[in-house]
């Protein structure tokens, strides 16, 4: 899994604790990857003034047929009408919008996982907007951070394997991320200096 994978699925984690709505944009016609960036900064300043705490992740696909599409993860349901005014306003074409459970809220991460294209690179292929919540970053993954050294320590003691229980994992490292910044205990160890397999997973939520 890419850094960049793992920050998207932790920040739509953090953004799925509420209703989510998936939208998609695209165009008529083919445009240039440059003009549809440019089309979709207008259009997110649009939406953002119409409503200002709209709050979502963004993702770009790009179709070999089709040119750049943008998929949007929001918290706030928005009307169709004046979305698709915006749009139109911003030079968009057609706009699809459903409901998606909170718990599918990592769905648009499949995107990242395809090869990135030569006309993408160094460019965000997600990012998130709008005031009043922080989304997990891929810089705060890329460094050797406290947090990834305690997933590592994690994953030795709870002996995971594969990608199963994604989220869970990560709130757990988390947890005990907090805990050991609070508590000035060392990497790898809980109270006492006694190391992660002294305690029961319960521990760290509810005793410390």
């Amino acid at each position: 899994m890419s850094k960049s994978k793992a920050a998207f699925l932790l920040a739509s984690q953090t953004l799925g604790k509420q209703q989510l709505f998936l939208w998609t944009f695209t165009f008529k016609d083919l445009l240039s990857v440059k003009d549809t960036r440019k089309r979709w900064n207008h259009l997110l300043t649009l939406l953002l003034r119409r409503w200002p705490k709209l709050q979502g992740l963004r993702v770009f696909e790009l179709h070999k047929e089709h040119g750049l599409h943008v998929h949007l993860l929001t918290n706030q349901f928005i009307d169709v009408n004046e979305a698709r005014r915006l749009a139109l306003q911003a030079n968009w074409g057609r706009i699809h919008v459903t409901r998606v459970p909170s718990e599918h809220a990592g769905y648009l991460a499949k995107y990242l996982s395809k090869q990135r294209a030569e006309c993408l690179r160094r460019w965000r292929l997600w990012a998130g907007f709008g005031a009043g919540w922080e989304w997990t970053k891929v810089k705060d993954l890329i460094r050797e951070t406290v947090f990834s050294r305690i997933y590592r320590g994690c994953k030795e003691w709870k002996q995971w394997q594969g990608r199963e229980k994604f989220f869970e994992r990560m709130a757990l490292a988390r947890q005990i991320m907090l805990l050991t910044i609070e508590n000035g205990w060392q990497i790898g160890c809980g109270p006492n200096g006694l190391p992660y397999s002294s305690f029961e997973e319960e521990d760290f939520w509810f005793v410390f």
